[in-house]
């Protein structure tokens, strides 16, 4: 039984889509980082870092970071194929692909959601909030020309880089403007929407007012 430890609209929807997507029998537990609860001692005891997500593994183990718990659901569940093992023919570039979008990606959309916390004048934090969205905007279209086998990033097919990339369209303001500009991402979303396990995943984090 795994445990995933989620928030609405955050790097924990990877991590439910591709539990559901693997079959695997787990258990959500919400935490309200509005509330503080990453940062108690409980939740920093699982992740140290207190962030979101972290996954509890069958071993009692838990570990963080959108990445690390990508690889690590793979290396469960192999026969998934969301995840190239080693030896693999897609294997480096998988992990080439995921590790930027895990630092390119993830953290650029966390500077240009939270500019207040790199910076400490308001001119500043203005500053780090246009470059983050100059620096998106980039790397989205890095990631359009990614796309090497229509609609999905790999050659081999559907994969985990999938799921991740249409994660981190769910947080720009203008999707509209970001499929536009980017035609292979927007196919690419639209086939990831279809599967039942994103549809499961996003039924967990939109914002209840959302949901409403």
């Amino acid at each position: 039984m795994f445990k995933l430890y989620w928030e609405y609209m955050a790097g924990s929807i990877v991590a439910q889509a591709m539990l559901e997507e693997m079959g695997a029998e787990y258990q959500l537990f919400h935490v309200d980082m509005e509330a503080g609860e990453h940062r108690q001692e409980e939740y920093l005891m699982l992740n140290p870092l207190g962030r979101v997500p972290a996954l509890g593994l069958p071993d009692g183990k838990t570990i963080g970071e959108t990445a690390a718990i990508v690889v690590c659901l793979g290396e469960y569940f192999p026969q998934s194929m969301l995840v190239p093992q080693p030896g693999e023919k897609d294997r480096a570039r998988f992990l080439f692909l995921l590790n930027v979008m895990a630092t390119s990606g993830y953290l650029t959309i966390a500077r240009w959601n939270h500019p207040e916390r790199y910076a400490l004048e308001p001119d500043a934090i203005r500053q780090v909030e246009a470059k983050s969205a100059t620096e998106l905007d980039a790397f989205f279209k890095t990631m359009d020309r990614q796309i090497s086998s229509q609609p999905y990033m790999l050659e081999q097919g559907f994969s985990a880089l999938d799921i991740y990339l249409t994660m981190l369209t769910e947080w720009p303001d203008d999707r509209k403007a970001l499929f536009q500009a980017c035609p292979s991402i927007k196919r690419m979303v639209e086939a990831v929407n279809e599967r039942p396990a994103y549809q499961k995943a996003m039924q967990t984090h939109h914002l209840p007012e959302m949901a409403a």
